[in-house]
Parts: structure tokens; C-alpha cells; sequence
């Protein structure tokens, strides 16, 4: 519940999105309001990208408001973007209320929206740095610079790259990938 002048507002929102929050401090969420029927709600992300992401996977037949919440909870929308370009399933389906064939029906339906900029699509798996782009090469050496072995930081610039595109810079694609290393994935 967020008070607005007096006004409370019941916002859902990810638990991850909770965390750290303390009851009377000031927030700031983005909210995407869901129509239904006779029901209005509020969806909430600290985010921009979180908005974006959470319509984005409303366009999927089969996911409700419910079931985008629970992947949004997964992680970062990068992670979620990156799971769905590298037909990640078995990571997508730990959204509770998210079985295979969602998940991978998220993934056919989404793939190709997210995807359309990245040069090739990665796997979680480990791939040679040229596969995913001269930019993507660069970032994985500059990372392996850093004492970063290539096989944990592959699958990472390939979800920082669907999500920033192909027409991103070096600088914000290492920084989105250590941004998600800080985050824990």
C-alpha cells in the first residue's frame, strides 16, 4: 500500500521489489494499471524496464497478470530478456505458477520481439566469444581482463546484448553485465 497525499494506493509488485524498503520512507515505482472486467490494478516496478517487460509478457496468450508478476520475480528484466532470447525454459519455468509449455510458449512468442536486434542467439551454455558479435567478444575478453572466466560471463553479455541491442557501446554493455553479476545471476 503506497499513501499519495492521503490517498492509498494497493500496488503488486515483486517481492524482490520490496526488499530494502522501510514503511513510511519515500518510493518511486512505475505502474502499469490492468483492466479487467470490474476489476482496476495496480502493477508497480522500481523500474521503467519492469513496466515494459510486464506488458511485454501480458502479450503472451496464457500469461496473466499473476503469472508475469511471478517471472518478473525471477530477476532483472536483462536476466528475463536474456532467459527468453537463449530459450532458457527450465530458468523461466522456477516462476511459480509457470509450467514448460508457458515457458516455452513465452519463449516462441517472445523471441523473435526481443531478439530482432541481437546478431545471434546465445546459449546458456558455453560459446565461442565470436559467436555472439565483435562487441560481445570484446566485452567477454575485457572481462576475462578483469580475472572473469568466459564461461560465466558468455551467457551474461548475451542477456545484456538482447536487451541493449546491437547498437549499444562496449562502456553500457560491461556495465549492465556487472550491473547482473552485482545482482547475483
Amino acid at each position: 500500500m503506497v499513501d499519495n497525499q492521503g490517498i492509498g494506493y494497493r500496488i503488486n509488485t515483486a517481492d524482490r521489489a520490496l526488499s530494502g524498503l522501510e514503511i513510511g520512507s519515500q518510493v518511486l515505482f512505475h505502474t502499469f494499471l490492468h483492466v479487467r472486467e470490474e476489476i482496476l490494478a495496480l502493477y508497480g516496478f522500481p523500474e521503467a524496464e519492469g513496466v515494459s517487460l510486464f506488458e511485454l509478457l501480458l502479450s503472451v496468450s496464457g500469461i496473466g497478470p499473476k503469472a508475469a508478476l511471478a517471472i518478473c520475480e525471477l530477476g532483472s528484466a536483462a536476466q528475463i530478456y536474456g532467459a527468453i532470447v537463449a530459450r532458457d525454459i527450465t530458468w523461466l519455468t522456477r516462476a511459480q505458477g509457470v509450467g514448460k509449455k508457458t515457458a516455452e510458449r513465452l519463449v516462441l512468442e517472445l523471441k523473435e520481439k526481443i531478439g530482432k536486434d541481437f546478431s545471434a542467439a546465445p546459449h546458456t551454455g558455453a560459446t565461442a566469444a565470436g559467436d555472439l558479435g565483435d562487441l560481445a567478444g570484446q566485452a567477454i575478453a575485457a572481462l576475462e581482463g578483469l580475472g572473469y572466466r568466459a564461461g560465466e560471463t558468455q551467457p551474461l553479455v548475451a542477456q545484456a546484448m538482447a536487451l541493449l541491442g546491437s547498437n549499444t557501446n562496449l562502456e553500457a554493455l560491461l556495465r549492465a553485465v556487472l550491473r547482473n553479476m552485482a545482482q547475483g545471476r
